[in-house]
């Protein structure tokens, strides 16, 4: 009867529409149904009951990528009933469920002015779960109701980005990103986009006022207590090896807002939770409830910046399971490895095979959680396979490592890679070759692009690799970036960059793209290729000798050959195409375009 009466409730709420905002009339916490997941699609206000001992003040709660507030009305989330019970009124606010944090911002702005007026207040309280925190700061600043919010709260929101949204702009890496469900909205949360965008902007913003913000960072990335607590074992393994300390999806370091009130130290014994749990009243409200009561409280923990935040290192390579071309290689003064695996499926299984592709029998491998596996290797030119998709980071023992350091120049960085030992003595070795694979991703505001990925190369120079990015167009990159020695060694690394001017005001960034004719298109068919294909191309002047170049997936030239054009448009390249082995490749002729496909 119970269950009848909050539907029936909910079926019957007032609805009222804004500009963007549907707004609906929640019923006391007590008569939420538990099968109520907020909406799904519209971005809606959400009402909570004004309680009868009601103090005045209006706490607004807003979401992160993971849903449209359904995190909000788990039943296992206390937000709703501890405030009511205590006299603060409630409101959640879904904005979008993965645009990004200027859309949001400019739509949590927009419901500031719609909830101030409504409940004839001056302020707000903004409590922001993960992304939601960002939104916060962009609504306040980029988009004007600094004034109009008394504090925000920021529950493990990645303020300098996750390296999980980095993965996630690899199309051949994404499904580990979806197992997550933050599959969405990663374009603005990437490590280098809000280092080099997001983050000069906000931080440099006249209207700043870091003091209003209090950060409620976590360090349990392997201890959550809900539901959804699986996925985030899975990220947070990468991110530890990546960033450090995590809660799963947002790096301890890249929750501390700068100027910002810190509640929690790196693995305080108060916060080991995972990123749902922090996002839960149980775990928060208590610290939130503190700071509203005594406005002067203030913590002992202080920011620290790495006096170099935009160089990071790589001590592993990455091989993938749809690539048969892999191989797990042992460096040459290596004797040892682990391969650090994620994969599709909870409970995936893994076989070695050697060159003659007979399988290597006793090799343990060791569950670490679901989704994620260690195998020690102690052998080389081993093949990995197994009945699920995986990616899998083989860690030497040797002390080799990469690193990527960004130099801005200008309106463009120059990306420099360094070659080093445990000890950082730089390894000179005239035989490495640095590449890499970019595609631009997205526009200076965040926008989304799909452009084919391009193959760079870096140069030598001075005992360190270089490359100028100073030729691109303006926008955001992703880079997945590689360095090998033949029979030495190799590393990868993901990442991305920036090239634009990031000084502009955000409304006024103009994005060139005119980079092409339109007309203009390079094609293979079939995209999923066995032993047949053709490329096409339509609007190009096409010279009497074409030159084809066929990369693996690391931008490593696998073959070259030339065809003949006598004025065709279409050309068989089915010879070079079969003797390949099952994989993802990029294919490029002369510097038309670059187009990824698979062989089956």
């Amino acid at each position: 009867m119970k269950l009848k009466i909050t539907l029936i409730a909910f079926f019957s709420y007032a609805l009222l529409f804004s500009q963007s905002f549907l707004e609906v009339q929640l019923p006391t916490p007590d008569k939420l149904s538990p099968l109520f997941i907020g909406p799904l699609v519209k971005s809606t206000i959400h009402y909570g009951v004004t309680p009868s001992n009601y103090n005045g003040k209006v706490i607004v709660f807003n979401h992160g990528y993971i849903d449209l507030n359904q995190g909000q009305f788990l039943f296992d989330n206390s937000f709703y009933q501890d405030t009511y019970n205590q006299g603060y009124q409630a409101v959640f606010v879904a904005t979008t469920r993965g645009k990004g944090i200027w859309i949001n911002g400019q739509l949590l702005a927009e419901s500031i002015d719609i909830i101030t007026e409504k409940f004839n207040v001056p302020k707000v309280y903004l409590v922001g779960h993960s992304n939601g925190g960002k939104a916060s700061e962009a609504a306040m600043f980029q988009y004007g109701k600094r004034d109009k919010v008394e504090r925000a709260f920021a529950l493990g929101t990645p303020f300098w980005g996750t390296y999980l949204a980095d993965i996630s702009q690899m199309p051949w890496l994404n499904w580990a990103w979806r197992l997550t469900g933050l599959n969405e909205g990663a374009r603005t949360s990437t490590t280098y986009y809000c280092r080099d965008v997001v983050r000069p902007i906000l931080d440099n913003h006249p209207d700043n006022e870091p003091g209003k913000f209090v950060i409620l960072g976590a360090s349990g990335f392997y201890k959550g207590s809900t539901i959804a607590a699986p996925a985030f074992l899975l990220t947070g393994g990468i991110l530890f090896a990546a960033q450090g300390v995590n809660d799963g999806v947002a790096p301890y370091s890249s929750t501390l807002r700068p100027g910002a009130e810190y509640v929690f130290t790196k693995n305080d014994s108060r916060a080991i939770f995972d990123h749902l749990d922090v996002g839960l009243g149980q775990f928060s409200w208590s610290y939130i409830k503190s700071y509203i009561e005594n406005p002067t409280l203030r913590s002992n923990v202080s920011f620290k910046k790495s006096s170099n935040s935009s160089k990071i290192e790589s001590n592993y390579y990455i091989i993938h399971s749809d690539n048969e071309y892999e191989q797990i290689l042992l460096d040459q003064n290596s004797s040892y490895a682990i391969a650090e695996i994620i994969h599709e499926k909870p409970d995936a299984q893994f076989e070695i095979f050697d060159q003659a592709n007979k399988k290597v029998n006793g090799q343990k491998s060791h569950r670490e959680k679901e989704y994620q596996t260690v195998i020690p290797i102690t052998n080389t030119k081993l093949k990995l396979k197994s009945d699920s998709r995986f990616a899998a980071f083989i860690k030497q023992n040797n002390g080799i490592k990469m690193s990527l350091e960004h130099i801005q120049k200008g309106k463009s960085q120059v990306l420099k890679v360094d070659i080093s030992s445990n000890d950082n003595t730089k390894i000179l070795d005239t035989k490495t070759e640095v590449r890499g694979v970019i595609m631009r991703t997205a526009t200076l505001d965040g926008k989304k692009l799909e452009e084919s990925p391009g193959i760079v190369t870096f140069d030598y120079k001075n005992d360190s690799y270089y490359f100028d990015t100073s030729s691109l167009e303006e926008g955001v990159y992703s880079l997945f970036l590689n360095s090998e020695s033949k029979n030495n060694f190799k590393r990868s690394l993901i990442s991305g960059f920036v090239v634009g001017d990031i000084q502009k005001d955000l409304n006024g960034i103009e994005i060139n793209d005119q980079r092409r004719n339109l007309k203009k298109s390079m094609t293979i068919t079939p995209n999923a290729v066995k032993n047949e294909a053709k490329i096409s191309f339509t609007g190009y002047q096409l010279p009497k000798d074409l030159t084809i170049n066929i990369y693996d997936i690391t931008g490593k030239q696998i073959q070259n050959f030339n065809v003949k054009t006598n004025q065709k448009s279409q050309f068989d390249i089915s010879n070079h195409i079969k003797t390949l082995d099952k994989g993802i490749y990029l294919i490029r002729a002369n510097k038309f375009e670059t187009l990824r496909f698979i062989k089956k």
